[in-house]
């Protein structure tokens, strides 16, 4: 139980009214298309009566969603928390949330005797940067700490966008070269990605010899882990006047699909292209569900290169699973290029602290790193001190 009074209703039934009255094509936008033309007809004075009804909307239309949103957590819904924090059911749709947070949310929004506004979408907050913040937020809450908070933040975005750049600037690097050979000495295309599997599939007699890791490399199939060639090769096409039988890090998994099935082009991938398939393709979908909550006009005002990095870097994730699955000179030329786009507007985002110098940047990222552990160290001990009946 929440704490808060039982009701008998259908959240689902409150969300498609509150959608009805603010969302797309409803009558807040209907109302307004009314204002507009009127002004331009010069009769806006004919439409006093109803104008109250625009900020009626505006604060209905949240409030059906938040008792929604209260009877979704009365019955155990996992996003409760989420739709409490001022999120859509549409924003959060088919999205892989991180487990953990779902839990904090939904424990601080059930408690009365908690203080939960800190889970509160600010405005012009994305669910990105919500996700950033929250998890610096519940170790404030934890430790009393509200730097230590803001550290972990920190840290956490950092570390993010350090992988990011690194995946983006190393994909244009190599894929450009790749390009280069392709047009140079008509070379075939591996998928982004695949240097490691590659690896295996062609030195896979010395590693299975390396002490150690060599006994249970030899317990694991070539094909489980790196693709199979087997499979692949139903991708074949015809190249300079022959057939030719890709491998199966460059195989079209979508040709292999085509011709065997969703099965032979599992096979085809292999686990680590699989894996790097799936990463990229829900950090797709990921962005995508960052830019829809995102309020563009403000955006842009307050932070550009954080505004363009969101694009550039969903634009890059959506290009390198195309090329993933269909390695093409189109596919992982669009790969590149927004690669680079995306590195470029990372540095521009973050140059502030790039500008410093190598040097003072690896002090403070060693400096946020120490002091999250810090801050983890400290919440650890507090909450046990709290569990302890004895303490």
């Amino acid at each position: 139980m929440t704490g808060k009074p039982n009701r008998v209703v259908n959240p689902q039934d409150l969300e498609q009214l509150a959608k009805l009255l603010d969302g797309r094509g409803g009558a807040g936008d209907k109302l307004d298309e009314a204002f507009t033309r009127a002004s331009e007809l010069g009769v806006s004075d004919k439409l006093s009566a109803i104008r109250p009804m625009r900020p009626w909307i505006s604060d209905t239309a949240p409030g059906l969603r938040r008792k929604a949103a209260y009877a979704r957590l009365e019955d155990g819904d996992p996003l409760a928390g989420l739709l409490l924090a001022g999120f859509t059911p549409e924003q959060l749709r088919n999205k892989d949330l991180p487990p953990d947070i779902l839990l904090v949310a939904n424990a601080a929004a059930a408690d009365d005797g908690v203080d939960d506004g800190w889970l509160k979408k600010k405005e012009g907050e994305t669910l990105d940067d919500w996700l950033v913040r929250i998890q610096g937020d519940a170790v404030t809450e934890l430790t009393g700490n509200e730097k230590l908070g803001k550290a972990v933040s920190t840290y956490i975005e950092g570390a993010a966008n350090l992988s990011a750049f690194f995946t983006a600037s190393t994909t244009a690097l190599l894929g450009g070269k790749s390009l280069i050979s392709y047009f140079k000495s008509s070379k075939v295309l591996n998928a982004p990605g695949t240097f490691t599997a590659r690896m295996i599939n062609g030195h896979w007699d010395k590693l299975s010899r390396i002490p150690k890791a060599g006994s249970w490399l030899t317990r694991v199939p070539t094909g489980a882990l790196a693709g199979s060639d087997e499979a692949a090769m139903l991708a074949g096409y015809m190249r300079k006047g022959a057939f030719y039988l890709p491998t199966a890090t460059e195989a079209n998994l979508l040709r292999v699909a085509q011709r065997g099935g969703l099965a032979n082009a599992a096979k085809a991938a292999g686990w680590m292209r699989g894996l790097g398939i799936v990463g990229s393709a829900g950090a797709t979908a990921w962005g995508v569900a960052n830019l829809a909550t995102m309020d563009h006009g403000k955006a842009w005002k307050e932070d550009k290169a954080k505004y363009l990095s969101n694009w550039t870097g969903t634009a890059f994730n959506a290009s390198l699973t195309a090329a993933m699955v269909a390695p093409n000179p189109v596919t992982v030329g669009l790969a590149v290029g927004t690669g680079l786009a995306y590195a470029g507007t990372l540095v521009w985002d973050n140059w502030d602290s790039i500008s410093k110098g190598a040097e003072e940047a690896a002090d403070w990222v060693g400096d946020k790193a120490e002091k999250a552990g810090e801050a983890i160290s400290d919440g650890a001990k507090a909450l046990g001190s709290a569990l302890n009946p004895f303490d």
